[in-house]
């Protein structure tokens, strides 16, 4: 019989996307987790069970190994369990990491921007034929997950460099797309938040390759002095991939590029110097891996449509454009909101925040500021608390005083039911309604698309 393995914390992006890869390389999977369901709906559907709570009666005996999501602590009534039956047991990073070293594996990483970049990667490499396998931290409509099982040796992940997950990958190449102060809760300063970035390069081998958006000041410094070839991209004149111009026509962007002292034309259906950058990465990757097939990998670019929770449309309420995006890092929600207003000119961009844990909002809380203030109006819920940090010194309620000291345009809503109604009472045409977080704000779509009914 197929092995089994036991996920504690199955819903989060990165293990639902790891248990399906497992599946599709003929493991059995069960697993339990207590979050918000936007991802264990689709584990379910895939006939893995899943318990809705965390409980010793969930595990089996029968069990080969199991992997812990880092969102719970190591006092876990289930890990306490496993630890208890003498059961081999990962956490996530460490599992991905023994996975990565199967592979010849591209690791994208960076503050923001590596979900998309991950996917557009992805489908650049199928467009070349390299038939990838792919973990990312969101779902892909196409794959109805996070996960692709491909033919190849070729593993593309996202890497996330909370609580130093880096230290378990094991990359031939490795994509820095940005470098931004993140994770307060974690990493004490701005400094030692970089320098994991720069232990992951210097982990790269001899033959390895780094792929770096030079645009970036902190990716700069980072990169400086590392022992491996370096393909660097961007707007600057010092970039190997340089951006000489972006247009949008025919609902898509095209990038215009200089590599290798020739231009290349790139098209992506999406919109914004961000994504254009994000492409020119991806793409790269994709020529260096499929030995200078250009144009299959500028095709399957092309083909890629977006990645769930990043600035997807979600319907039309009241004649009101419906927009979600994971935006939760101040430069991310600046983004955002530029690329909506630069596009929608003429329209009222309406902005509802979800805080994401408590030392973000109180480290950050001056960008946040910021950031929102680029809105037409701002409505901001409770801070949404993880598991690791129930409480804090800061509230949402401060975040709308201090952007109302400076433009009255804020107002406080407790939960995402208040949200709701709000918006079922106050959208209009002309309206373009972004909600924008990490935590389960994207529910808010759901109940007025559908008449959900949600508790306080």
């Amino acid at each position: 019989m197929n092995k089994l393995i036991y996920f504690v914390g199955i819903g989060g992006a990165g293990t639902s996307s790891l248990a399906r890869l497992y599946i599709a390389n003929g493991y059995r999977v069960i697993g339990s987790d207590d979050g918000d369901g936007f991802y264990t709906e689709l584990l379910e559907k895939d006939g893995i069970e899943v318990f809705g709570k965390f409980s010793i009666q969930n595990i089996p005996y029968d069990i080969d190994f199991a992997v812990y999501s880092t969102a719970f602590e190591e006092g876990n009534i289930e890990i306490l369990e496993l630890k208890k039956r003498d059961v081999k047991i990962f956490s996530y990073p460490e599992a991905l990491g023994e996975m990565t070293k199967k592979y010849t594996t591209i690791a994208v990483c960076g503050t923001h921007g590596k979900t998309t970049t991950t996917a557009m990667t992805a489908y650049a490499l199928i467009g070349a034929n390299k038939d990838p396998n792919v973990l990312v931290g969101s779902i892909i409509p196409e794959w109805l997950g996070g996960a692709r099982s491909g033919s190849s040796d070729v593993f593309v992940i996202e890497a996330d460099e909370y609580q130093d997950k880096l230290r378990y990958y094991h990359p031939k190449v490795i994509v820095l797309t940005s470098i931004d102060y993140d994770h307060p809760d974690f990493f004490k300063n701005f400094e030692v938040y970089k320098n994991v970035f720069k232990k992951f390069i210097d982990r790269l081998p001899k033959d390895g390759i780094l792929i770096a958006c030079v645009d970036d000041e902190n990716v700069r410094k980072v990169i400086c002095g590392a022992n491996v070839e370096v393909i660097s991209y961007g707007e600057s004149e010092f970039a190997k991939a340089r951006i000489i111009k972006t247009e949008n026509k025919n609902n898509k962007q095209h990038i215009s590029i200089i590599f290798e002292d020739k231009k290349n034309i790139l098209t992506t259906k999406m919109f914004g110097i961000h994504n254009a950058k994000n492409a020119v990465a991806a793409w790269l990757v994709s020529v260096l891996i499929s030995k200078g097939d250009k144009l299959g990998s500028s095709n399957g670019l092309e083909n890629f449509a977006g990645v769930a929770r990043r600035a997807e449309k979600k319907g039309i309420y009241n004649d009101a454009l419906l927009v979600d995006d994971y935006a939760h890092h101040p430069r991310e929600i600046s983004t955002t909101l530029k690329s909506f207003k630069k596009i929608y000119k003429d329209k009222k961009i309406i902005a509802a925040f979800h805080p994401h844990t408590y030392s973000r909002t109180e480290a950050l809380f001056n960008d946040f500021v910021k950031s929102l203030l680029l809105a037409d109006e701002v409505i901001i819920i409770d801070i949404y608390s993880s598991a690791r940090e129930k409480t804090g010194k800061i509230s949402s309620k401060d975040l709308v005083e201090e952007i109302n000291k400076i433009q009255k345009k804020a107002i406080y809503k407790k939960t995402i039911k208040n949200l709701s109604e709000w918006a079922l009472n106050n959208l209009e045409e002309n309206d373009i309604f972004i909600t924008l977080g990490a935590g389960d704000i994207w529910k808010v779509h759901d109940i007025i698309l559908n008449n959900l009914k949600y508790g306080d």
